[in-house]
């Protein structure tokens, strides 16, 4: 009996610290709209944020400048701010 509850102990504990990899946005979503202004603001139009939502590790913003006819998503890592992916469209 006691190795079954030292077993199941352990397989808990074992499951609970994989459950805490999912930590805290080291980022805002504020500052993730900035990375990404920052980042496509040109001397054609004006960039503005469409939508902002955040899944997994990552912000997903959606974006606009139709000054030069342009629009895309970039997706920036929660923690350190890196854009990982952008995919943008011109008209």
């Amino acid at each position: 009996m006691k190795r079954i509850v030292l077993a199941f102990s352990l397989l808990l504990i074992l499951v609970m610290s994989s459950c805490n990899n999912f930590s805290e946005p080291k980022i805002s979503e504020d500052e993730a709209k900035s990375i990404v202004l920052k980042e496509h603001t040109k001397h054609i139009g004006k960039v503005e944020i469409i939508s902002v939502s955040h899944k997994g590790k990552e912000y997903i913003v959606k974006w606009e400048n139709k000054g030069n006819c342009e629009n895309g998503t970039d997706y920036v890592n929660d923690q350190n701010g890196e854009i990982t992916k952008g995919e943008a469209t011109i008209c």
